[in-house]
């Protein structure tokens, strides 16, 4: 407390120790805040249409890859690779995602290598719904991308993978996971104990799919090229009589697209979480993130900015984009 016989100097001095105390690194922005609506990713997005992505939760500096036909005008798809950069000023309170990074040449030996895997995976034909994993190994970061080709007449899921081979090995399919019908969108759940998919094996409907997987070194290369047989499940308590697809999984999270009735039309996004050894109904993400149009391919990043909320990426193709599918991120709580 001051009087007015106060001397300037000191009130100066109390005002900005109180200021510290309350803001004690200087910032106005202790944390950020991500959009409870959807954001056109525009330096993402084109004319044609952009979607099917997939980023491992790294931070800020993201390894952002995802499907596109914008390098053949709008027919086949291929799987491309930009760097995103999550920026959140804590002087401003702005949130920027764009794929600019001023000192991204601090991380091009990391990351630039995928380009290298991707030149392998994509053919003539529709590459669609890349799923990238990182793993560090002592000081050395590897990737493994998995995907969906339909290179050889149905979509089968192959991978490949930079551990063993610098310049990432050659193509391989999953053979445990593929059938003579579309396969697509793996994914691992948080301890790699199963690998899930969406496929339309049953009915000519997609539904979603599990296989458990058996590997104690829990090494991926082993895991992937695993040639026995293994049982293939139908996830129940997710999968509809209508077409349920690209399944996601974070943490204990699944988030996938369906079509199934009680949505705000198309496809929809709905979430599930993992209790008691079972998947939780499934819930929709509500009308601030659906619309009447076609929502699709949901993943989830860990991007640094909130202590609250996750960034969900996901693709529309609704009004208002650049065309066809855009990406678009919003801010998700999953409770």
């Amino acid at each position: 407390m001051t009087n007015n016989n106060t001397p300037k100097s000191i009130i100066l001095f109390l005002n900005l120790l109180i200021s510290c105390e309350e803001n004690p690194v200087g910032y106005n922005y202790e944390q950020g805040d991500l959009p409870d609506s959807p954001i056109n990713l525009e330096d993402f997005n084109t004319i044609y249409d952009d979607y099917n992505s997939t980023a491992p939760s790294l931070g800020d500096l993201i390894p952002f890859c995802f499907s596109t036909n914008r390098n053949s005008n709008g027919n086949e798809f291929d799987i491309i690779y930009q760097p995103m950069n999550v920026n959140f000023d804590k002087t401003s309170g702005l949130l920027k995602v764009t794929n600019k990074y001023d000192n991204w040449s601090t991380f091009s030996d990391r990351y630039e290598v995928l380009k290298k895997g991707i030149k392998k995976i994509n053919t003539s034909k529709n590459e669609l719904g890349p799923y990238l994993i990182s793993e560090y190994d002592f000081n050395d970061q590897y990737f493994t991308f998995l995907y969906s080709s339909d290179d050889t007449g149905n979509f089968q899921i192959n991978y490949t993978s930079n551990k063993s081979n610098s310049d990432f090995s050659d193509i391989k399919p999953v053979e445990f996971l593929n059938s003579e019908f579309d396969d697509l969108y793996p994914t691992f759940n948080s301890d790699k104990s199963k690998i899930y998919f969406c496929s339309n094996r049953d009915n000519q409907k997609f539904n979603i799919y599990y296989s458990n997987i058996i590997n104690p070194e829990n090494d991926l290369e082993l895991i992937l090229s695993d040639t026995s047989n293994h049982s293939i499940s139908k996830e129940t308590n997710i999968s509809s009589s209508s077409d349920d697809k690209c399944p996601f999984i974070y943490d204990n999270t699944l988030i996938f697209t369906s079509n199934r009735p009680g949505g705000f039309g198309g496809f929809d996004l709905y979430y599930c979480k993992f209790e008691n050894n079972n998947w939780s109904e499934p819930i929709n993400f509500g009308s601030k993130i659906n619309s009447e149009f076609d929502e699709y391919r949901p993943i989830l990043i860990n991007e640094g900015v909130s202590n609250t909320e996750t960034m969900m990426v996901f693709s529309s193709n609704r009004t208002g984009g650049k065309g066809g599918f855009d990406l678009y991120y919003v801010g998700v709580i999953i409770e």
